[in-house]
């Protein structure tokens, strides 16, 4: 091994070795280092050192990372106890720490093998969930509330209802006011910011809650501002500067008083890092740079440089800015667009406004939350954090936890927001070195890559830095890499010191690159192929830059697996739409290479779920066109657009049923279409006669099955997905969020099913889903595409800290865009703070393609495709991960030359003509016109039905017996049937009831739901249990042909099977009397179960009056 790398390896031994002592620390674990295993490891030897297991808490983020490490700490202890001793070093490790840890289990009686629940590994969300729930009033919370599914919804109305005071008096309305006027009077988009800023209430409601005279907002301003233009002054020293001094005076004395140079007329000493020299240094920026911020390559008399008598000055000039560094160029870049650290009136006045309007958002949103039952991850935190108290004033909970936990141990600190680091400090506070207590933080600032969760890099240095609250972190940094071959990890070392910023810098989110040091040696193993390849895809102005980059990949893929076939290989993207002209590249041209997709294709994009959710829309609305149109087009109906233009072209005023019933019309269709018609008209005729009779799941899956919907798809993942769509449908329609619009939301937002018939060797998924990951070869296309956010909030805000104490910086946003000098210099400190926001997101950029790097175990193969530029060049483009790579590998587009797509196989559709895809014949289905229970046919078995009405009052309560069945009868309250009325009434009327006959229905299946609700027969039969069903429709084979039978109600309980049959019906006397009339129809349901060999037990229940009434049968012998 290289010197270097020795050293680097004593480091991380020494590293490793405190990591197991009693102090508290912070470490640092690159990519491939082992953090897991030394997480186990601090964790045994914790528990040889405690009185109880529940005083170690480890916290996770996810549950998947939680039940790793609970069975990483298991495996070490069930290995030891076996007496299994590992080989390899760092294992043996681990087992010695387990025996320890096992017997000081044995000697207090804890019994961890017995019992690997009283491991307290958890995820900080369940934490703060646990505080909030054992502190009720504290937190606010009575009964735990539901994490939202889609919390959005609730900001909206949070929002709705904070700007609806504006028809209210007092300053509420004056806020809401003022802040309509900020937005030109625009209430939805006004509305649609409110929600989006109380999605990170977290961030910001704390300071709202603060009053901040503006003196101190500037004070913080000035701050930031004195801390961007230090970085400019060591950029520029004083002999940079002094030699400058000259050159700026003449040029400055060639131009007018109003140019940006003119404040350099008299410098004559040297520029510090003050704001009041923000002007002269904008003026040197001028003088120095271009309009795009690059380093001035000519000097001419529109900059105060007149021929012949400034030969000397721009020599002396061009010298100095050919000696400038890159790291100088930006600095100076940044400066010219720094805020004036000053805030107008009318500012302040917009600021503290919308303040009071973010309060009563907040306060409004509470009020939703405790309406629905529901909460977001951000409040059941927040509550947490309340239920603790603060360190001067501790609750009870905090006492009582401070005596309960000893040991914290944090995984991935790099990805903590604010609100998570305060949980932690009030948690540890009054923790001090040496008294027993520990706190265990562990994380690789270069992997933290999720700014879009509200994590802050710059915590975790600050911790490092400061320590949390008053207790001190001894910094401990890992080098080794496990993962990667040497090659590879060489490469990421000499590029990545390259692509991160020189040095930590928290206001800017910035990390300094950490060297790492490689523990594989592919010398020792001549059968490795390891390495890092660059591969530049170049093709003209106006070519396909995406599908020439996907052919480059697909070769990758076939000289990896020709290579080795067993590899893993992982194609690995920043957006999911990078992946596009991949996946439709594969699906054309190469159906036959299966791969795995990590919730990388929405599921609304998929056809099946797209021709699932054309009949949704067309069932529930007639005059949807375009959908009526996709389900006659779709495999089940399959009419060829011939047929579609002869049935629909000339009349865009009807609706498609209507024309659809048109004889003449149909009878110019071909005959194929016209018998594919006839069978779709069947199925969907019978389909809009029953709507309202059934769930809308049910009812959509029904008319799906009988159009032959399945026998339309094409592989196992296509039926995944398709019952993803109506488990998604069911569950709008039980919550009563059932709209189309909501509909088409929340499908955009699941994912298809990846492949079933994928070996998983070949995986596409994004590089933060990648993260933890490792795969033999990973391949990183799409670097030349930008993916940059265009968040304009209605606030920016930045915390200062000026000696001890917290200030804010707060920025409302622009009403309109100001002036903008000749500098190009953004006036506004809610721009300047923009630009703040840009440099993270770079930065967090370099971060994102170091996790996508450190993936690869042997080959690393980087893919960009660059169109040339007006003059010919090849340039990355801006804002691009290529920019970020550009100095490392520009140099393999030099020379290479475009690629040319051959006429043949264009991305642009025409090469590739869909086949439609259509079932070979109609199939002979049909649905019942009626759902309500076939009567019994046994003797004396007919249910006293009466009037038509009664029947379809029967109707109505089988429909929704099964809702409160397959629900659980906890989810439906004797009040929530009331609820239910109006559909009732409206259902009745299309079935041809009168208004009378309609209420006089809806009242009485509303007492007979009501009744079985109040009664515990009626809620033990309705109650869930695993394989019960409901409405079970099953057919038994016999000589007297396939009858279909239909038990309302079957569950298997305490190893016997139930079937009940419901009845719905008042019955006059004995009930048990009236039961033994269905004695008959039972024991033919019974009869169904026989090859079962559970024993069976039948019932009748009596809804009205919520009986049940058990009719005895004779098992039939298996």
């Amino acid at each position: 091994m290289p010197v270097g790398n020795e050293a680097l390896l004593r480091e991380d031994d020494e590293a490793r070795r405190r990591a197991l002592g009693a102090e508290s620390c912070i470490v640092e674990a690159p990519a491939g280092a082992g953090k897991t295993e030394l997480l186990a490891q601090r964790f045994l030897t914790l528990l040889a050192a405690v009185e109880a297991p529940e005083e170690i808490v480890a916290l996770t983020f996810t549950n998947k990372a939680a039940a790793e490490m609970r069975h990483r700490v298991m495996d070490n202890l069930v290995a030891a106890a076996a007496g299994r001793v590992p080989e390899k070093p760092h294992k043996l490790v681990s087992h010695e720490l387990a025996l320890a840890a096992l017997a000081a289990s044995r000697r207090r009686g804890w019994g961890l093998l017995e019992h690997p629940g009283r491991l307290r590994v958890t995820t900080i969300d369940a934490l703060c969930a646990s505080l909030a729930r054992q502190m009720p009033v504290l937190s606010r919370f009575g009964a735990e509330p539901r994490l939202a599914d889609d919390a959005g919804r609730h900001y909206e109305e949070a929002a709705r209802r904070a700007l609806a005071w504006l028809e209210e008096e007092g300053p509420q309305a004056q806020a809401v006011a003022r802040a309509l006027r900020h937005v030109d009077n625009d209430a939805r988009r006004l509305a649609e910011l409110l929600a989006a800023m109380l999605a990170r209430r977290d961030q910001w409601l704390r300071h709202t809650l603060e009053s901040q005279p503006w003196q101190d907002a500037e004070r913080a301003l000035a701050a930031l501002v004195r801390a961007d233009l230090d970085r400019v002054a060591k950029a520029f020293p004083t002999a940079v500067q002094q030699a400058l001094m000259p050159i700026a005076r003449h040029a400055a004395g060639n131009l007018p008083e109003d140019h940006p140079l003119a404040v350099l007329r008299d410098w004559s000493r040297p520029l510090c890092a003050e704001p009041e020299e923000l002007l002269r240094w904008r003026g040197l920026a001028t003088l120095l740079l271009t309009d795009k911020d690059e380093a001035r390559k000519q000097l001419t008399v529109k900059q105060g440089f007149p021929p012949k008598e400034s030969d000397a000055c721009k020599k002396a000039l061009g010298d100095i800015i050919g000696g400038l560094s890159d790291e100088a160029v930006d600095a100076l870049a940044q400066a010219r667009r720094l805020a004036d650290p000053h805030y107008t009136e009318e500012e302040w006045a917009t600021i503290e406004a919308l303040g009071n309007l973010l309060r009563l958002a907040a306060a409004e949103l509470w009020n939703v939350f405790n309406e629905s039952g529901e909460a977001d991850f951000v409040e059941v935190a927040l509550r947490a954090r309340q239920a603790l108290g603060d360190e001067a004033q501790p609750t009870d909970l905090a006492l009582a936890l401070d005596y309960r936990i000893r040991h914290l141990l944090v995984d991935e600190f790099q990805d903590t927001s604010p609100t998570q680091v305060d949980l932690l400090a009030r948690l540890t506070a009054g923790w001090l070195p040496g008294d027993g207590r520990t706190l265990f933080l562990v994380g690789d600032p270069m992997q933290s890559i999720y700014r879009f969760r509200k994590a802050d890099v710059g915590l975790f240095i600050d911790v490092k830095q400061r320590g949390l609250g008053d207790l001190a972190m001894a910094p401990l940094r890992l080098y080794r890499n496990n993962r990667s071959q040497r090659a590879v990890v060489a490469w990421v070392n000499l590029t990545f010191a390259r692509v991160f910023a020189p040095a930590d810098d928290i206001p800017c989110g910035a990390i300094r690159y950490r060297e790492s040091a490689a523990t594989k040696d592919e010398a020792n193993d001549p059968t490795v192929d390891a390495g890092v390849t660059a591969h530049a895809v170049v093709v003209d102005k106006g070519g396909d830059a995406d599908l020439a980059e996907a052919r480059e990949m697909l070769a990758i893929i076939d000289a990896e697996r020709a290579a080795d076939p067993g590899r893993q290989i992982a194609v690995l993207v920043r957006a999911r739409d990078h992946l596009a002209a991949l996946v439709r590249e594969i699906r054309r041209h190469r159906p036959g290479l299966r791969f795995t997709a990590v919730e990388m294709e929405r599921l609304d994009q998929r056809q099946p779920v797209q021709d699932l959710l054309s009949l949704t829309r067309a069932l529930l609305h007639r005059g949807d066109r375009v959908s009526w149109l996709a389900i006659l087009r779709a495999p089940w109906c399959g009419l060829t657009l011939a047929d579609l233009h002869a049935l629909a072209a000339d009349d865009h005023m009807s609706t498609l049923w209507r024309l659809i019933g048109d004889v003449d019309r149909v009878a110019k269709l071909s005959p194929d279409g016209r018998a594919r018609l006839a069978r779709f008209v069947d199925v969907v005729a019978q389909a809009l006669r029953q709507q309202g009779r059934s769930t809308v799941r049910r009812w959509v899956e029904g008319t799906w099955l009988q159009l032959g919907g399945p026998a339309c798809l094409a592989s196992e993942t296509d039926l995944a997905d398709a019952n993803a769509f109506l488990d998604l449908l069911d569950q709008l329609d039980a919550g009563g969020r059932l709209t189309l619009a909501q509909l088409d939301k929340e499908t955009g937002r699941l994912y298809a099913a990846p492949d079933a018939r994928s070996d998983g060797s070949l995986q596409f998924m994004t590089l933060h889903k990648a993260k933890g990951l490792e795969f033999d070869t990973v391949i990183l296309p799409g670097l030349n595409r930008k993916t940059g956010s265009n968040d304009t909030p209605l606030m920016r805000w930045e915390e200062v800290l000026i000696g001890d104490r917290e200030h804010l910086v707060v920025a409302p946003m622009k009403r309109r865009r100001r002036p903008v000098d000749g500098s190009g210099n953004l006036q506004t400190p809610y721009d300047w703070l923009g630009g703040l926001e840009k440099r993270r997101e770079r930065n967090e950029a370099a971060r994102l393609l170091y996790v996508g790097a450190t993936r690869a175990i042997r080959r690393l193969h980087w893919v960009a495709a660059v169109e040339l530029n007006s003059h010919g060049e090849a340039k990355a483009r801006a804002g691009s991960l290529l920019e970020l790579l550009w100095p490392v590998v520009s140099h393999a587009f030099d020379g290479t030359a475009p690629t040319v797509a051959d006429a043949g196989a264009t991305s642009g559709g025409f090469d590739f003509v869909p086949k439609l895809r259509r079932l070979a014949e109609p199939l002979a289905v049909s649905l019942p016109e009626t759902v309500a229970p076939a009567p019994p046919t046994g003797e004396g078995a007919t249910e006293d039905i009466g009037e038509p009405l009664d029947a379809l009052v029967g109707t109505l309560v089988h429909v929704y017996l099964e809702m409160m069945a397959n629900d659980g009868p906890e989810a439906w309250p004797v009040e929530r049937v009331s609820s239910l009325r109006a559909s009732m009434e409206v259902w009745l009327m299309q079935q041809g009831c009168g208004d009378r006959d309609s209420a006089q229905g809806a009242e009485r299946a509303g007492a007979i739901l009501r009744t079985t609700l109040a009664s515990d027969e009626g809620r033990w039969v309705l109650r869930s249990r695993a394989g019960a069903a409901s409405e079970l429709a099953l057919v038994k084979v016999s000589d007297g042909g396939t009858p279909t039978q239909i038990i309302d109600r079957t569950f298997v309980e305490d190893g016997t099977r139930w079937i009940i049959d419901y009845k719905t019906a008042t019955p006059a006397g004995d009930l048990a009397a009236h039961a033994e009339c269905y004695r008959a129809q039972l024991a033919r349901y019974v009869d169904i179960f026989a090859d079962e060999g559970l024993p069976v037990r039948a019932a009748i229940f009596f809804a009205a009056p919520g009986r049940l009434v058990e009719v005895p049968l004779a098992t039939p012998s298996v």
